[in-house]
């Protein structure tokens, strides 16, 4: 049961589509509590307990649950919201109290402004670069590599990892350094591998 949780949607959730329950819970600070906003109080949710009965036919995730500035704000969003932040536990925003529906309308309207806004406002460059950040962050994440791998590299290039001092640097302090430096070799690899560079 989530006890006491206070989740504000306006802008986190619109950039933090994989984020994990207890990193919305501990992050999302309410970006409209200092004009007067309001939050999603999800204080009474019982994600343990029976869900609340639908007394309406089921809607699909193309319903339109309400508009900002003529905007439509669509009930799959909420759904993809309620998944993340109850574990899995609850994903139908329709089986949720109305006042707890409400205020979720209410803060996905300013996830909304962000992409309407965003999609007017940001480059066709500066999109293809952040998408280009995006798929590479992607692809790096699902790079595995072992500690041993990590090690190995550490003992190879030993001399590398001093500090200004001369001061040999551990292990464990240039750990992560390294596994992300492996998962870049690993990348570049792969990502090289069957390219055909032409000079001219």
């Amino acid at each position: 049961m989530i006890k006491k949780v206070l989740i504000s949607l306006s802008i986190v959730f619109g950039l933090s589509q994989i984020a994990t329950a207890d990193e919305l819970k501990n992050s999302l600070l309410s970006s409209s509590s200092s004009s007067g906003g309001s939050m999603v109080n999800l204080d009474n949710l019982n994600v343990g307990g029976a869900p609340k009965a639908v007394h309406h036919k089921p809607r699909s995730g193309k319903t339109v649950i309400g508009t900002v500035n003529g905007n439509k704000i669509y009930k799959k969003k909420a759904d993809k919201f309620l998944k993340v932040a109850t574990k899995g536990k609850i994903t139908d925003f329709d089986r949720l109290p109305k006042k707890q529906r409400d205020e979720i309308v209410k803060n996905l309207a300013a996830t909304t402004l962000i992409e309407v806004r965003s999609r007017k406002e940001v480059s066709k460059a500066e999109k293809n670069k952040l998408a280009a950040q995006y798929w590479m962050g992607k692809k790096l994440k699902s790079i595995k590599v072992s500690k041993s791998e990590a090690k190995k590299f550490y003992n190879k290039n030993k001399k590398a990892f001093k500090d200004k001092k001369g001061k040999q640097l551990s292990f464990k302090k240039v750990e992560n350094y390294i596994i992300m430096t492996i998962k870049q070799q690993k990348f570049s690899k792969n990502l090289m591998k069957k390219a055909k560079i032409v000079i001219k």
